[in-house]
């Protein structure tokens, strides 16, 4: 049985002041004009899911105005328990010397960790922001793969937030330019951590590349072929020692300009045409071939827009497949305002994929019911149905 959601309650969350919704485990439609919270829901999903917003928002920017603080409750099931989730961010309403928190709890436990919540509900989001991640900056990839190994990982999530705020902490040194043994105690902190998560990137990205390429290769009926390539400063460093050694070598030039310069938050995430350099890439020796010669061969300037929006699909039904494949459960599909977006041919791949087997719950959004009749009776696969219109 795949997990699904129930139950939904948002409080003063974006739009909603006390929403409460009740899902069905099968396709879920959310109707409405613009501006009628539809997105909202997607997004209270998600963030039950990955602690974060797919929109790229920041969680004051979720509060509704005029509140101090939001809370998002999700009831669901997985295998044949009932759980209860919540996360509530801002301050307490009736005490002003309160400093603002983000709490997390579940089954009744107050105060769990945030690495005991993220991607107990697990999820992919198709949305139109997916091209960002195509045809932005690495950045935006970067962001991607963090979020979906700390779902499947939580040693992962820890490591990235211990990352994170050694890096805050070095930066803040290096810009008050304070003496070496400082330094070299965040240096430890950022090595520490960082190889574990450059190991588990090296090893995620051969094995996602695969559905990748099969799905774009599918998807655009075999006329597009990209491969996801990792490179960075790091490609030399296999150790806490090797990432000293590098952290060392750019130490100068980190005070020069105040901040860390090499580390994992610094490498680079390519999507490659597949006759580029694959001898080198596939004996591993990718780092032979330099940024710009990547950066000529790379999706960003040599794709069309339709290639980069058929990447961008292909990225997430592999994300959808790598993930049941690891946690040995279906995630829930949460589909913001895409199927517009989607021609003739790549709607039709897009459809083959939801009659895939073991696909569960999936939500979509749209402004209304009119335009999916034809989509629905392409669906081969039977099930509830539902709309809720807001």
């Amino acid at each position: 049985m795949h997990p699904w959601v129930k139950r939904l309650k948002l409080v003063n969350f974006r739009n909603a002041e006390n929403s409460v919704y009740e899902f069905e485990n099968g396709l879920v439609f959310i109707t409405g004009n613009n501006g009628a919270g539809k997105t909202t829901v997607l997004e209270a999903l998600g963030l039950v899911s990955f602690l974060k917003s797919f929109r790229f928002a920041h969680d004051r920017e979720m509060v509704r105005f005029g509140s101090s603080f939001y809370r998002v409750e999700a009831q669901y099931h997985d295998k044949d328990d009932t759980h209860e989730l919540a996360i509530a961010y801002g301050k307490n309403p009736h005490d002003d010397k309160e400093a603002i928190q983000k709490k997390y709890t579940f089954d009744g436990r107050l105060n769990e960790k945030a690495v005991n919540i993220i991607g107990r509900i697990s999820s992919v989001v198709l949305s139109p922001d997916d091209m960002r991640v195509v045809a932005g900056d690495h950045t935006e990839r970067r962001r991607f793969l963090d979020l979906l190994l700390s779902m499947l990982y939580p040693a992962y999530f820890t490591a990235l937030q211990h990352y994170h705020r050694a890096l805050k902490m070095r930066g803040q040194a290096l810009r008050a330019k304070d003496d070496e043994k400082v330094l070299l105690a965040f240096d430890r902190e950022l090595a520490i951590s960082g190889i574990t998560i450059l190991e588990k990137r090296r090893q995620f990205i051969p094995e996602f590349s695969i559905p990748f390429s099969e799905s774009v290769r599918k998807i655009s009926g075999g006329k597009d072929a990209w491969r996801i390539v990792y490179k960075g400063e790091t490609a030399q460093v296999n150790t806490v020692e090797d990432y000293l050694e590098m952290l060392k070598k750019y130490r100068a030039n980190d005070l020069r300009i105040k901040q860390t310069t090499s580390g994992i938050h610094r490498d680079r995430i390519y999507f490659i045409q597949e006759s580029v350099g694959v001898d080198k890439i596939e004996n591993g020796k990718a780092d032979v071939l330099s940024h710009e010669d990547f950066s000529r061969h790379e999706i960003r300037p040599v794709g069309s827009q339709g290639q980069k929006r058929t990447a961008a699909l292909a990225l997430k039904i592999a994300q959808f497949s790598y993930m049941r494949t690891k946690l040995g459960k279906t995630p829930i599909l949460l589909i913001d305002d895409i199927l517009n977006e989607l021609d003739l041919t790549r709607r039709a791949q897009f459809i083959e994929f939801l009659d895939s087997a073991n696909i569960g719950q999936v939500f979509f959004t749209t402004t209304d019911l009119t335009g999916m009749q034809e989509f629905l009776k392409s669906l081969k696969r039977k099930g509830v149905v539902q709309n809720i219109e807001l």
